[in-house]
């Protein structure tokens, strides 16, 4: 692919849209006021609530399910079974993750070794996560979390872990058949 220039810049603004997009959606979430902000993840978490009844108070296997999960929940998560608390860190972390593999992506486009990928990637992510919860706290009914800067940031590892992994088996593969590598 690096040998195709025009189909490389075609993904390459592709996936910098993508990236953008992703910041704006990020920005526009924190900018809501705290009633919007928290009216939306409470819209979020009943339809959660109850697609998860629908589908797992329907069969034996199903309840079954929900009360491991419900366990695993309680047990692990720092909010227990306060769903909208859940569904807010969740949407942290996603939103972090699929930012981390735009950029990881776009900078991988533009022939950004391996580690240069890591670091950036880390760098904008981290600080868009630091500086988007400071303004944040400016916003009415909202405030300032240390500990959504840190789930924003694992999300955001998380998929530079993940795409880094998929780029060193594909290195490995290309590799194995006398191809190229980065």
């Amino acid at each position: 692919m690096k040998k195709n220039w025009p189909l490389r810049i075609f993904f390459l603004l592709v996936f910098a849209a993508m990236s953008a997009f992703v910041f704006y959606t990020i920005y526009s979430l924190s900018d809501e006021d705290g009633y919007t902000s928290g009216y939306r993840s409470e819209t979020v978490t009943q339809q959660l609530q109850q697609q998860v009844t629908e589908h797992f108070e329907t069969t034996t296997e199903g309840i079954e399910l929900k009360e491991r999960i419900k366990y695993f929940v309680i047990m692990h998560s720092p909010y227990g079974s306060d769903w909208n608390a859940n569904v807010r860190k969740l949407a942290h972390f996603s939103l972090y993750f699929v930012l981390a593999a735009m950029c990881y992506i776009t900078l991988a486009l533009l022939g950004v070794g391996k580690i240069g990928r890591i670091l950036l990637t880390l760098m904008i992510c981290g600080g868009y996560a630091y500086f988007d919860e400071i303004h944040q706290s400016g916003v009415w009914g909202r405030a300032m979390s240390e500990t959504d800067v840190m789930i924003d940031t694992l999300g955001a590892c998380s998929s530079i872990l993940l795409f880094t992994l998929l780029s060193m088996v594909g290195s490995m593969i290309r590799w194995i058949f006398g191809g190229q590598h980065d």
